[in-house]
């Protein structure tokens, strides 16, 4: 019945899919959801190239589509599995021993902080892509608790510092079989202390007697600048990928929050010993992971402890870390992790000293070739580092971490010269036709200059999985997300991160004709709001049909 749908009805199953996946009018959503900002988006706007797909290119994708919509909860009456589901199943190694685990607040979170985890855009309960569709027709500052209930998977959304959201991929084969092995969590703030005295933050064992209780009204600035953050994604791969990557979501935070308990005060110490905690936590991970018989992940993940950000990745899964000024509307990737390849120099040479193999094509990416242990038959891993892959491992494929380690106010003091160096220089003709760069007036270049100095730097971090990095280009992610999270009246951070998630799924169709589709995940958060000073200053000097700049 599908086949004959497809290939004689296609207008009905592209306007049955526009409809039930909540994106009626999904051409305009991708194009004026940003309308105000519509000059920095022209780029992801163009990847969106209307709802109705040729029907000879898209029978297979409107087949899958279809079929995952035609029931209210997953294909075929198959109840869907959220990832808040799947933390009540898995084992995790939390301290206080009660394997509490999920998104939520209060008594529901372990000791480390509450975790936000994502949901699935598409293959979900109709309830919460009905909140999609409202979150997308309103800017950000009027989402709230009453636009998000009716699913419990929406109850952590109301926020404007952080998002993440995931897709599952189709990779042929049943319908009943697609898995999604992509894991992502943002955790705002990680391993919180009781009391905002900056030592008892620093070590819970160095605590004052004196130490005074944290006022209730602290700012988001402030808690940005004194807690810890931690958000990461994690990519499954083979057999038993999404149980790696499961397993390695769940237990990986409460693993590190254990070793960022008892840090040491000295600042060169201190980040030593950071840098090693999340080296260990990978390699711990890579030793207790279910693993076997084939099963591994990619992971990366951003630390903000303080003024520093840590950056740790093991894998083909993208982290970066953007600057961006709402004076300028500059949006500057600041940092951005290696995806760890086997044609590397360095990871070639290791993979080859123990033995293995390299294999590079002449198109496409480099894989390390092992036998697999379930078929016993050659295989290849796209990647040199992983959680998991003990096959691969025994060929030099390692699950320890490259950590880069960032200063927060050297990244702002460099945002702020890079934006005067870079500006735009005014030129004029002399009368004896010489060009004069200098001619337009010292006193407005001095105004410029102090403004291009005032410290309206925020900083956020973007972690992805290659299903999403491989159709979209970093600087047009960045983009959209810097706009969601800092700009009055833009669309709320969910809407950002699904506007990405289906413009590289379009990526995908448009590639591949619906054979294949990755799984996709991303997640952000902000790291670095500017200073309330600043913040202040800057709103006394709005003039009044201006509107003030959102905290």
């Amino acid at each position: 019945c599908y086949l004959t749908a497809a290939l004689f009805t296609p207008r009905i199953l592209a306007s049955a899919f526009i409809r039930r996946a909540g994106r009626r009018d999904f051409h305009s959503y991708s194009t004026s959801a940003y309308s105000s900002h519509s000059s920095s988006h022209s780029s992801i706007k163009s990847i969106m190239r209307g709802p109705t797909i040729c029907a000879a290119t898209a029978a297979p994708f409107l087949l899958t589509v279809a079929a995952f919509l035609s029931t209210t909860n997953g294909p075929l009456g198959r109840p869907t599995r959220t990832f808040s589901d799947a933390s009540t199943t898995m084992p995790t190694s939390n301290e206080d021993g009660t394997g509490r685990s999920g998104s939520g607040s209060g008594s529901d979170c372990p000791f480390y902080g509450c975790p936000l985890y994502p949901s699935d855009v598409h293959y979900n309960t109709d309830t919460l892509k009905s909140i999609l569709e409202k979150i997308r027709e309103m800017p950000a500052e009027k989402v709230d608790r009453e636009v998000l209930k009716g699913d419990p998977q929406t109850k952590d959304w109301n926020r404007r510092d952080a998002a993440t959201l995931t897709l599952i991929g189709y990779k042929g084969g049943a319908l009943l079989d697609q898995v999604n092995q992509d894991r992502a969590v943002v955790i705002s703030p990680f391993l919180p202390a009781d009391s905002s005295s900056e030592e008892e933050n620093i070590n819970p064992n160095r605590m004052k007697k004196d130490a005074s209780p944290s006022s209730s009204s602290a700012s988001l600035s402030s808690v940005l600048h004194k807690e810890r953050i931690l958000m990461g994604v994690f990519d499954g791969h083979a057999t038993r990928g999404e149980i790696v990557s499961e397993y390695t979501v769940q237990n990986l935070p409460s693993l590190l929050a254990n070793k960022l308990a008892y840090l040491p005060i000295d600042p060169t110490e201190r980040q030593a010993a950071t840098i090693r905690a999340l080296h260990e936590s990978f390699v711990e991970m890579d030793t207790t992971a279910p693993a076997a018989p084939s099963g591994g992940c990619t992971a990366t993940v951003i630390l903000r402890q303080e003024q520093k950000i840590y950056v740790a990745n093991a894998g083909d899964s993208r982290s970066f870390v953007v600057a961006y000024r709402p004076s300028t509307g500059k949006v500057q990737i600041v940092y951005m992790s290696r995806e760890d390849k086997p044609s590397l120099p360095d990871e070639r040479a290791r993979v080859e000293a123990m033995g293995g193999q390299v294999y590079i094509p002449m198109r496409g990416t480099s894989r390390v070739v092992y036998h697999d242990p379930i078929t016993g038959s050659p295989s290849g891993l796209a990647m040199s580092r992983s959680i998991g892959d003990w096959a691969a491992g025994k060929l030099g494929v390692i699950p320890d971490p490259i950590v880069d380690v960032l200063e927060i106010p050297d990244l702002v003091q460099a945002t702020l010269k890079n934006s005067t160096a870079n500006k735009e220089q005014c030129y004029v003709v002399d009368e004896n036709g010489d060009m004069d760069t200098g001619a337009c007036g010292d006193r407005a270049e001095e105004e410029e200059d102090e403004e291009n100095q005032k410290d309206d730097v925020y900083l956020f971090g973007v972690t992805a999985t290659d299903g999403l990095m491989d159709y979209l280009a970093a600087q047009e992610i960045a983009k959209v997300v810097a706009t969601s999270l800092f700009e009055k009246g833009a669309s709320h951070p969910i809407t950002a991160c699904e506007l990405l998630i289906f413009s590289a799924a379009n990526g995908w169709q448009q590639d591949k004709q619906g054979r294949y589709r990755d799984d996709i995940a991303i997640a952000v958060s902000a790291l670095r709001l500017p200073s309330a000073k600043d913040d202040d200053a800057d709103d006394s000097a709005t003039d009044d049909g201006e509107q003030e700049k959102d905290a």
